[in-house]
């Protein structure tokens, strides 16, 4: 079973990721090859020699005359113009680049070679732009082009690769064609660099009629309706942001919160122990303050792939006495001292602890002591909001706690079957804290956006209640200072180890 990195760089950037591409094959690998999308080189002069076999299209650009795969020297494979590659491990990498005049002048017999016999059962299809069933937003839809639609349904690869949004990766929901068992997963891969994912590990099934584990949700196939249905990002996901069953099942290489993930922004991470670690928020909720010059947004996240705090995996016994649940108590009253007694803040944690989460994991905002008062009555708002206005979710109530001792309390965390969303705050460093907590069944809709849009009301923030808002969106060099202001802040109070 091939096992593959897909990397997107630039000219610019060409380095950085392929040493970035060793670097993955050593942690994460061996993998049977990389393919850098992108427009890479200027010319074939002064290839650098990766250390695993490296694949490339160079984008639109055409880098020498004849159109077809070309050896650059040791490990490095041009992939010009179109054609199919077969790797020894039989990987089929199907491809079609250069620019529009090549494409325009090659196009009758760019269909008739996709048509040919050697082309069936391709693995992965790579292509500059993206095709007009699944192109990306109103914007870009000049550079979609019918020609890669015909492309994609006469190869149905198990991969389709494009690079036409630079700063979003997208995974479209997968698909499955009428006449063939073929499961097609389409992405757009962003930059290195941009801020959103540049890269994309997976393992290929060798047989057609093995194609991966059949995912637990399909999307109507887009090549096969008609009209073609506009598809923007925004389009494949939910639109009211609720949880009801995972999707599918996400693998941990694939998982944004899984180390073992080749893709994982590790700039974000901020301390590791044994069984957690903790990094900045992405799209942080909190804002720096005069006296705090980072966002103090952070997660708390479970090293190991779980769903839900209570599981088999994680303790058979209570769950106040698993190493993870310790770790991760450490973690939290170590970040509630650093904020009272270097900030003077407040803090508020909050989670939803679902078997149909993909990763569990606990948010941690500092909040200003004087605005903690106002919680009580943002969460009766949010509450109201929730049972009245959004008649699908599920219908929540709250119970209280003083601290964590309370046996009401340890028996509900204890329960496997149990979901809850669940807050703590912190109004210091030195008493207990008081502790909020609704259940729901695992077929119940959950909004996700929940706890911070509690927090927006608090806070006064509106526009940050979700985290990919334009509000929040931070460039990687701020991202980078907020880590390592919170490190510098948070040294002396690291938890033991």
């Amino acid at each position: 079973m091939p096992k593959v990195l897909v990397l997107r760089a630039n000219v610019q950037t060409l380095t950085d990721v392929l040493d970035k591409a060793n670097a993955l094959n050593q942690k994460s690998g061996p993998f049977d090859c990389a393919i850098i999308l992108g427009k890479v080189l200027e010319s074939t002069e002064s290839v650098e020699r990766p250390g695993l076999p490296v694949f490339f299209t160079n984008g639109d650009g055409m880098l020498v005359e004849k159109q077809g795969s070309e050896s650059l020297g040791h490990n490095l494979t041009l992939l010009n113009g179109y054609g199919m590659f077969q790797n020894s491990s039989g990987l089929r990498i199907g491809y079609l680049t250069g620019n529009k005049n090549f494409i325009m002048d090659n196009e009758e017999q760019i269909k008739s070679y996709f048509k040919s016999a050697e082309i069936k059962d391709l693995d992965i299809l790579i292509t500059d732009g993206w095709s007009k069933a699944l192109f990306l937003n109103d914007n870009d839809q000049s550079r979609a082009d019918t020609l890669e639609d015909e492309i994609v349904k006469i190869s149905k690869p198990k991969y389709h690769f494009a690079t036409l949004a630079k700063s979003k990766f997208h995974e479209a929901t997968p698909f499955k064609w009428a006449d063939s068992e073929t499961i097609t997963r389409c992405l757009n891969i962003a930059e290195y660099n941009s801020g959103a994912r540049w890269a994309y590990a997976f393992s290929v099934d060798s047989t057609l009629s093995d194609n991966q584990a059949l995912p637990k949700v399909l999307a109507n196939n887009p090549y096969e309706a008609k009209p073609f249905s506009k598809r923007t990002f925004e389009a494949e996901e939910p639109k009211s942001h609720t949880l009801t069953k995972r999707p599918k099942q996400i693998l941990p290489e694939e998982c944004r919160f899984c180390l073992s993930n080749p893709a994982v922004q590790d700039h974000l991470i901020i301390h590791i122990s044994e069984h957690a670690y903790l990094t900045i928020a992405k799209g942080p909720l909190t804002m720096p303050t005069s006296q705090m010059d980072f966002s103090g947004h952070c997660l708390l996240i479970p090293i190991k792939h779980i769903p839900k705090l209570k599981t088999a995996e994680v303790s058979q016994g209570d769950v106040f006495d698993s190493t993870l649940y310790q770790e991760l108590e450490k973690y939290e009253n170590s970040i509630v001292a650093m904020n009272h007694q270097q900030f003077q803040m407040s803090t508020v944690v909050f989670e939803i602890n679902s078997q149909n989460s993909v990763h569990y994991h606990i948010q941690i905002m500092p909040i200003p002591a004087y605005l903690i008062p106002k919680f009580d009555s943002a969460l009766e708002r949010q509450v109201h909001f929730n049972n009245t206005k959004y008649s699908n979710n599920a219908k929540l109530k709250f119970d209280t706690f003083q601290g964590t001792s309370d046996d009401s309390f340890r028996a509900k965390l204890n329960d496997p079957s149990l979901n809850y969303i669940k807050f703590a705050v912190h109004e210091n460093s030195t008493a207990c804290p008081k502790i909020y907590m609704a259940t729901f069944n695992s077929g119940e809709r959950i909004d996700l956006q929940f706890g911070r849009r509690v927090l927006a009301f608090v806070l006064k923030l509106p526009k940050r209640a979700k985290w990919d808002s334009p509000a929040c969106t931070q460039t990687l060099e701020q991202e980078k200072h907020d880590v390592q202001a919170f490190q510098a802040h948070f040294k002396s109070f690291e938890p033991s180890t």
